[in-house]
């Protein structure tokens, strides 16, 4: 009897030294701007931007090791997580692929990636979800009232103690549900093996609800927008200097608030290290500013 006894009291010791440990990774979270930092001699400006949306390239993370991130969280591969350069920790964002039309809400809470062509990082959970190997062109917005509910928690020190939702995957988009096929009793899938880069099961679908869908995405030109001129000349002498790409490079008469300018972009890119190679180019000549954009095709 005395055996029972010491057994049930280890073992309530064990569950208690686990939940003030648990309370205490819970009480360090917290909402994270940061300050302004470089990389490669490109600063970046950390802020609480809810109008964010932003058309760039997205890389996976390759690391095994879960790493604890600035707001002091724990940034996992086994989770719908991101790093982002900028917005504030944690942001909620809801993320596109644009080749594919997958999208799904991801939760920012780490900083990257470290490399200034790609715009987020994306932990190998999400990456599958979005059908992402090793990078991607995808669509990033920020969910407003989503990031607020969750900053105002975090002030507050509430986060985890009154509220168990999973931010990511709660919030309601008007009424776009995902298809809900039961793949696990389909009698033709039972000796397939089912992989998370092409499959997900019934009640993954059910758990994330109307959070991941995929949606059509209208043909569009990939190409990349440098700086604007007042004057055609300024415009002509810039395509001059990028001699590596000069034949890459497209002047445009635009007008804004009736005043004209030209505006200086790229022709139409084929792929994502077609546009990385442009990218580089452009920022050795300055234009650390230049941005990917997609043009949509004319039927």
């Amino acid at each position: 009897m005395p055996n029972v006894f010491l057994y049930f009291l280890i073992i309530f010791f064990i569950l208690l030294s686990h939940s003030s440990f648990a309370e205490n990774i819970e009480n360090e979270i917290k909402y994270e701007v940061g300050k302004p930092y470089k990389i490669k001699d490109k600063w970046h400006y950390p802020k609480n931007d809810l109008n964010y949306i932003e058309i760039g390239i997205a890389s996976v993370n390759s690391k095994i090791k879960e790493k604890k991130t600035q707001n002091g969280e724990i940034f996992s591969n086994k989770k719908i997580f991101a790093k982002h350069k900028t917005l504030a920790l944690p942001t909620i964002v809801r993320i596109t692929n644009l080749y594919n039309g997958y999208s799904i809400n991801v939760r920012i809470n780490d900083r990257g990636p470290k490399n200034n062509f790609r715009i987020i990082e994306l932990s190998k959970k999400t990456a599958s979800y979005l059908k992402i190997k090793n990078k991607g062109l995808v669509k990033i917005k920020v969910i407003p009232d989503l990031t607020i509910q969750a900053q105002s928690k975090l002030k507050n020190n509430n986060l985890i103690k009154n509220n168990k939702e999973n931010l990511e995957k709660d919030v309601a988009l008007k009424k776009e549900l995902v298809e809900t096929e039961n793949l696990m009793n389909n009698e033709k899938k039972k000796n397939e093996e089912i992989k998370p880069d092409n499959f997900i099961n019934s009640k993954e679908k059910i758990k994330l609800k109307i959070n991941y869908k995929k949606s059509y995405i209208p043909p569009y030109y990939l190409r990349i927008n440098i700086t604007k001129f007042r004057n055609f000349e300024d415009a002509q002498n810039l395509k001059e200097k990028m001699k590596p790409i000069h034949d890459k490079i497209l002047i445009s008469l635009s007008l804004l608030n009736s005043q004209k300018y030209y505006k200086v972009t790229t022709v139409p890119i084929k792929n994502l290290n077609e546009a990385e190679h442009i990218l580089s180019v452009i920022h050795k000549k300055g234009f650390n500013n230049a941005k990917l954009f997609i043009e949509r095709k004319k039927r």
